[in-house]
This record gives C-alpha cells, structure tokens and sequence, in this order.
C-alpha cells in the first residue's frame, strides 16, 4: 500500500502532524515510531502517566530514553566532557518523559527568526497554534486556548510545597517581580509554572492527540519500526526503509515528513546520503545531496546548579511535584533580555534532603550573578 502522508516519529511534533493529516478522511496517514505505543492508557507505565513535575523524568534512563550521548565541543572549559541528551522513545517523545514545564519560547526569539527571513515564524504568526494545541485551565482571552488537547495549568498557592514557598518569598524579598502568568509576552518575575499535568496526569502529545486519531479508519500508528533511511529518488524522497524486529522492509508514501526530532532527523537524512559531502564519505556513505548544514549547530542552553543544605525539613516525598515556581529575570550585564530561568527543585543527596536552583542561560559567554536567593 503507497500512503498519502508517511510522518516519521510519533513524538512532541509527529503526533499532532498526523492527527491533523488524518482529519481528512480522504487522506491515508502511516505514523512510524521507534518505541512502544501504550493504547490502553491503564496499561501505561506509572513513570509515564503520572506527571509529578518532579525535574527528575530526563534524568532517568531507562527502555524509554533513546539513550543518546553527546560531547561539548568548542567549549574549552567543558573539557569535552560527555553529557546525555534524554530524547523520549514511545509515542509522545520526550513530551512522555520531560518535566512537563508547558512554557512558550521568548517573544524576541521569534521577532528575531522573523527578521533573519523566517517570516512565518514572528509572534503574531505563531501565536494562533500555541492557542489551538491548549486548554488552559487558569486564563482565557487572546494569549490562551480553551479546547485544546493540551490541559494546561499552575499549581494553587496553597498546594505548593514548603521549598517552593520559601523560594517564592525569597524572590519577593529581592524585589523580583511578580508573575502571574508565565505565557503571556515578555512576562518577566516570579509565579507559578504552566504544567501541563492538570490532577497529576501527563498529558503528552500521545495522550491529548494520539486518542483522538489512533481508531480512525484513514490513520495507521506502527510502533517499535525503526526508519534507517529515506529512499531518493530523482532528488525526491519516494519510500522509507524500516526496521522492526530484524526485517528490513519499504514503505511508499506520496510525502514523507520527517518528525524524529533534532538529534534523530540529521541521522536519518545523513544515513540516506543526504548531508556535508565531505561526513558522508568519511562513514563510507555515498552522498546523494550535498547538504552542509545537516548534523552541524546542535545547541541546547547550560544549566548552573546551586545545592543548599535544608534545615528542618525530614521527609522527602518521591512524587510530590517539585517544579511548581519559576523566577525569569534578565541577568546583570547581559545583552539579552530574559536570558535567566531560575526554579528550585527538591532532593535527597547522601542522606540530606537538598534544594537545588537550576540556573538556564540561553548564552554562555554571560557570566550568572548572585541574586542573594539561599
């Protein structure tokens, strides 16, 4: 059978892709991933259903983690050392395994794609689709979404934990601003995180779109295949090759859309020849496209971690939510406006019960200030 629409990863992306194809029942939709599909959401692992906002779901490793690594380069103070890149594998993606913080990008990030030619890509323009994927729970009007399949919503004051508190006040006493709603434009200060884990479910892109287009007739999921490459032919992508359970076989669509997220995607592409000629070779791969930018430029920001010995607090709650308030500031000399997220996160270390204050820099050539937040 030749598809009409070949989406290549059921993740944070490829999941609401194919939903949105499949609302035509005149189009066949083939969605490929990687990793397991859990249908029955009883049958869904605990880690997986319930959101706990803890910080710690990209830290674990385990079947659902692609398991990928990375080293530091052009960084002469990383050393060159490793790091793990998390990356989900099952339907959803990572949206199955991340903290669940449902934060928008910065307002001047797309003003500033815009204005280097990605004209489709400016606030305004962009500002239609984060409204139609949500259901804010807490705010409503023309920044927000109310029947979306993505429930969003911020944990009540009187539910935030005593750290989260504390660090609250903490922010207030330094004469940080106040936030209320983190999702408006350029809202700077502290408040409460959007989470999109409403009563403690996560609600990723398998949960909110999947259900709505697994059980109908024009759709078809296959979970645990592999796609090892992209077929050219005559400058076009005709078929995929797949992998699943040992056998290699193809599949043909009229359009291939690949979804696999950033670290996969230049994968995929450089293993069909398509890539720096110059890399293709080197791996024994015959260039079919040669393409400079693919597999260059992964960036992703550095986080600075601040650990703070607690007094007087004994137990430590495995799931109750730790990523419940967040400051946003613009740090002291940087040319960037609101380069800075700060949020705390609670954790037992060596047999004492830690807080730790996770500091997001977009841009590592600013150096982080000490705010006086203990």
């Amino acid at each position: 059978m030749k598809y009409d629409y070949l989406v290549i990863g059921a993740g944070s992306a490829g999941a609401i892709v194919a939903t949105r194809l499949s609302e035509d029942p005149e189009s066949s939709v083939l969605l490929i991933e990687g990793g397991p599909d859990y249908p029955i959401f009883e049958n869904l692992p605990e880690d997986i259903k319930y959101g706990y906002a803890t910080g710690t779901d990209l830290a674990v490793s385990d079947e659902h983690d692609w398991g990928y690594t990375a080293t530091v380069n052009n960084q002469s103070e990383t050393g060159n050392r490793m790091i793990r890149l998390p990356r989900g594998k099952l339907t959803g993606g990572t949206s199955s395994i991340n903290g669940q913080i449902f934060l928008r990008g910065l307002t001047h990030d797309f003003e500033n794609w815009s204005e280097n030619g990605l004209h489709n890509w400016d606030y305004q323009k962009v500002l239609p689709y984060f409204r139609k994927l949500e259901t804010d729970l807490d705010f409503h009007g023309d920044f927000h979404g109310t029947d979306g399949p993505i429930a969003a919503k911020r944990f009540p004051r009187d539910q935030w934990t005593a750290p989260q508190e504390g660090f609250y006040q903490a922010c207030i006493d330094r004469d940080f601003g106040k936030a209320t709603d983190f999702n408006l434009p350029d809202a700077t200060g502290v408040g409460a995180f959007p989470c999109n884990n409403p009563n403690g479910i996560r609600v990723s892109t398998s949960l909110g779109y999947l259900t709505q287009s697994r059980h109908r007739m024009n759709f078809t999921l296959r979970s645990n295949c592999t796609v090892t490459r992209l077929i050219v032919d005559k400058n076009r992508i005709s078929a995929v090759e797949v992998e699943s359970g040992g056998d290699i076989f193809k599949v043909e669509a009229e359009t291939v859309i690949l979804s696999a997220g950033s670290l996969a995607n230049p994968k995929i592409l450089m293993l069909s020849g398509i890539g720096p000629q110059d890399n293709l070779m080197s791996f024994g791969i015959k260039p079919l496209i040669n393409l400079e930018g693919v597999g260059k430029n992964l960036q992703d920001h550095p986080q600075n971690f601040v650990l703070a010995k607690v007094k007087n607090l004994e137990s430590l709650d495995t799931k109750s939510p730790r990523l419940q308030v967040g400051l946003r500031y613009t740090s002291q000399d940087s040319t960037l406006t609101d380069d800075m997220m700060m949020w705390m996160g609670s954790y037992a270390v060596s047999g004492d019960y830690r807080d730790i204050l996770p500091l997001n820099k977009s841009h590592n050539q600013v150096q982080p200030q000490l705010t006086g937040i203990q």
